[in-house]
């Protein structure tokens, strides 16, 4: 080999060296920045202070079931959720119905682990409820030091459709507020208030949109009951009188949350 071509040949090498060195360069500046730009992304996803004090409950105060409305209070940068339990967390975190969250410690059924939340989102805007889901998430992990398993099961439904004759609720006017005694909802809010009354997931499929005024009493239909087959009899027949729908037994694939494990939160 010439000393031209052995210079020749030292010279390329060299290049690939640098070029090689320049590569792994620009990969460790993407690396650092995608870093970098996570990190943001995730301060965006979490409180920029969070208080959680147990809610003062009294023995003998009766815990309403309001499985149809969203606990999640937002004004401003300010969130709040008031006498809320680990179950009702998991499902205004993660946006499910009651029937898709089972298991949790004992503790988690005791009747004073229920909490009150007051937290601040970061900036003095006001953050959407999609965000504030995602920073319950993380509050959820970060202090009740929560794990789950989530899980899709084929499981036994209602499918809560219009009777015959027409539905009998009549449309909420959004100007006025809801009638004193009185829940206001959407039929996606009723059939998850249904789910709780029936022991079984009641699926939407009635069409109807808007929201709707019905009947508080429709939670307290287990008062006086003789059993929870009586229970639900009382129920199947009020859907059917006071709100002209009915439900048809169905089969459907649920995401199921599972609990596998939680600690009581500190406080602050």
């Amino acid at each position: 080999m010439s000393l031209d071509a052995a210079g020749a040949d030292r010279d390329v090498a060299l290049t690939l060296k640098i070029a090689k060195g320049g590569l792994i360069s620009l990969f460790m500046l993407l690396r650092i920045t995608l870093c970098l730009l996570l990190a943001v992304a995730a301060r965006g996803q979490v409180f920029e202070v969070a208080s959680i004090k147990p809610h003062p409950v009294s023995v003998n105060q009766p815990i309403m079931k309001n499985p149809d409305v969203n606990p999640i209070r937002i004004s401003g940068n300010r969130v709040e959720l008031t006498m809320i339990g680990l179950k009702g967390l998991v499902m205004a975190a993660y946006n499910v119905k009651e029937y898709q969250v089972s298991g949790g410690p004992a503790w988690a059924s005791r009747i004073d682990s229920l909490w009150d939340i007051a937290a601040k989102t970061p900036g003095d805007g006001r953050v959407g409820i999609d965000r504030v889901r995602m920073m319950l998430q993380d509050l959820l992990t970060e202090r009740f030091r929560l794990k789950l398993r989530r899980e899709t099961k084929q499981l036994p439904v209602y499918n809560l459709v219009v009777a015959k004759g027409g539905p009998k609720l009549k449309v909420a006017p959004a100007t006025q507020p809801a009638v004193r005694g009185m829940r206001r909802g959407t039929m996606d809010q009723l059939a998850a208030l249904l789910s709780v009354m029936v022991g079984r997931p009641v699926i939407d499929k009635t069409g109807l949109p808007g929201t709707y005024d019905y009947s508080n009493e429709i939670a307290a239909l287990d008062v006086g009951a003789q059993d929870w087959a009586d229970t639900i009899s009382r129920t199947l027949a009020a859907i059917h009188g006071q709100f002209g729908l009915k439900v048809e037994p169905s089969k459907a694939m649920i995401e199921i949350l599972t609990i596998q494990g939680a600690e009581e939160p500190t406080e602050n």
